[in-house]
């Protein structure tokens, strides 16, 4: 199984509590997905908030391109469904490494990577 983490960035006054809440919800229900655990994270600092969400994504969707990619096209409409609830809700960015990856924009290099993980 292939971890897969996910980082969307809040806007101020966005409830992050209540937005992991929806996310987790929306996520669960994506074909190939395992599990997903997601959490709120306030920082006391200048930056914004953001919900992460730690996936688990079958080995037989990442094995796939084609089904890796697909996952990650339902992981966004899982997000485009919670973001009318909550505009300060960033679009996700996939953690490749030690870098934050737009999901619409892995390239397969990348995708291997995290399959991977």
């Amino acid at each position: 199984m292939a971890e897969l983490i996910l980082h969307f960035e809040a806007g101020a006054g966005t409830d992050v509590d209540a937005a992991a809440v929806a996310l987790q919800a929306e996520i669960r229900n994506v074909a190939g997905v395992e599990s997903a655990d997601t959490a709120p994270r306030n920082f006391q600092s200048l930056t914004a908030a953001e919900v992460v969400t730690v996936v688990q994504i079958a080995t037989q969707v990442v094995t796939s391109t084609t089904a890796f990619l697909g996952a990650l096209v339902a992981l966004k409409a899982a997000w485009d469904k919670v973001k009318a609830s909550y505009p300060g809700l960033h679009p996700p960015k996939a953690e490749v490494g030690l870098k934050k990856i737009p999901i619409d924009q892995l390239t397969e290099a990348q995708l291997a990577q995290i399959a991977k993980q």
